[in-house]
């Protein structure tokens, strides 16, 4: 009778190990392709571990971006600062176009006002482009959130001449337009005849 009860155990043993076996064989491990835009599949390995914050830097120098709208799944994009191989830098992703911002990798030189620096944008043409402007103002903040990754900003915040502040395309009424600080952030809406910053954008 024993022997009976450890042939059995031994048996169901073996079934529970098999089991397990060929439960772990069916078990496919994703590996996330962390590429810039790409999507990050996500496999049963992973698949109950915490996601990190939207704007987390990962070990491969892409951003998590969250989960993509078609596929439900994780994505990650190119991190701000990265220059292309036309000579521009990658600023981030414009909240205006939802589209890969684009900028030259130093200031315009000198300051202007705004219509000469409407002009500017407009009349340059670098890196193989002729398609540059004015930055919107959310533009600008993306610049402003990625200026260390970015590099080469005016950040003494000077008022005087305005050359801390950097032009944006959004005009206040006809005599003024908004600038954003790149010391700290900060908005203000001098007059059109002001001499600020620039950063070109496409």
């Amino acid at each position: 009778m024993t022997t009976g009860f450890i042939a059995a155990g031994a048996c169901a043993l073996a079934v529970l190990g098999c089991i397990c076996a060929c439960a772990t064989g069916a078990t496919t491990t994703a590996h996330a392709d962390n590429k810039a835009g790409e999507v990050a599949p996500v496999g049963p390995s992973n698949a109950h571990q915490p996601l990190p914050d939207i704007g987390t830097k990962m070990p491969d120098g892409s951003v998590y971006a969250g989960l993509s709208m078609d596929t439900g799944k994780p994505s990650y994009i190119k991190a701000a600062g990265g220059r292309m191989p036309d000579g521009t830098v990658y600023a981030g992703v414009s909240p205006d176009s939802n589209k890969n911002l684009y900028t030259t990798p130093e200031d315009a030189p000198g300051t202007y006002t705004w219509i000469k620096a409407v002009e500017y944008c407009r009349s340059l043409s670098t890196a193989g482009h002729k398609d540059w402007r004015m930055p919107t103002i959310g533009e600008l903040a993306v610049q402003f959130k990625n200026r260390a990754e970015i590099g080469r900003f005016n950040e003494t915040g000077r008022m005087q001449n305005a050359t801390g502040y950097y032009w944006s395309s959004l005009q206040v009424g006809d005599d003024a337009a908004w600038a954003q600080s790149f010391k700290d952030g900060f908005h203000e809406n001098p007059a059109k005849d002001a001499e600020s910053s620039l950063r070109c954008v496409r």
